[in-house]
């Protein structure tokens, strides 16, 4: 009886020590063009908030994860009269250009004593390039028309580092600074000037002017990080 519950305490002992950690952040991060791309964009840049997923493994400094980020890297409004036949009333026709990420996260953190703690941190996974556009009477009327004009995807990769500061709770969570180097292979997207529209063509028509670079972005970001589960070790 004693060797069971000797056993019994070993092993609830054991699944504490090794508790899961779990947590989840949200980022805001500035995308900054450099290379070929900072010359078409002709100094626009990618804003992205991203919401992020970790799983820390026990007794290591290390973490998994995931991460969602959507940002807007252009948007324009045209108001038109043109943009069905037979109908002069003035519209108003919203453009966004979007960019979705769906990345996989690793980091490894310098885990010390100090207030500051370290890390490195490389992702990989999928951009989504896309413009939508909606067509309404007034900003506060429902869309008459709304759709997608052009969309691309490409597989990106980012490395880089940061630190971490505890919260005034540490065993709540914490602030976290990084910057970030994003790089992909070739993609198509629109930026705002690159959609025209002819209304003397057939019954109207957008005619597209895609520009197709790789994409390269130093993005610094700050965000924060809660804990979901505590853990011992």
């Amino acid at each position: 009886m004693k060797r069971l519950i000797f056993v019994s305490i070993f092993f609830i002992s054991t699944s504490v020590s090794y508790a899961q950690f779990f947590s989840t952040g949200f980022q805001a991060n500035l995308g900054v063009p450099i290379g070929e791309l900072r010359d078409v964009m002709d100094g626009s840049v990618f804003p992205e908030y991203t919401m992020s997923f970790y799983y820390k493994f026990p007794l290591k400094p290390i973490e998994v994860g995931m991460g969602i980020g959507y940002g807007k890297y252009g948007t324009e409004l045209e108001k038109r009269n043109d943009l069905y036949p037979g109908y002069t009333d003035v519209l108003r026709l919203r453009r966004n250009n979007n960019l979705l990420t769906l990345m996989g996260i690793f980091r490894y953190n310098f885990e010390n004593e100090k207030q500051i703690i370290p890390f490195i941190e490389a992702q990989i996974g999928a951009n989504h390039f896309y413009t939508r556009y909606k067509i309404r009477e007034s900003s506060f009327e429902e869309p008459i028309e709304e759709g997608l004009d052009f969309s691309d995807w490409v597989l990106g990769f980012r490395f880089g580092g940061g630190f971490k500061i505890p919260f005034k709770n540490k065993d709540s969570g914490h602030f976290e600074f990084k910057v970030l180097y994003h790089d992909s292979g070739p993609v198509e997207y629109l930026r705002k000037q690159d959609t025209e529209y002819r209304a003397s063509q057939g019954d109207g028509e957008f005619v597209y002017t895609p520009q197709k670079t790789t994409i390269n972005l130093i993005q610094p970001g700050i965000g924060f990080v809660f804990f979901l589960d505590s853990a011992i070790y």
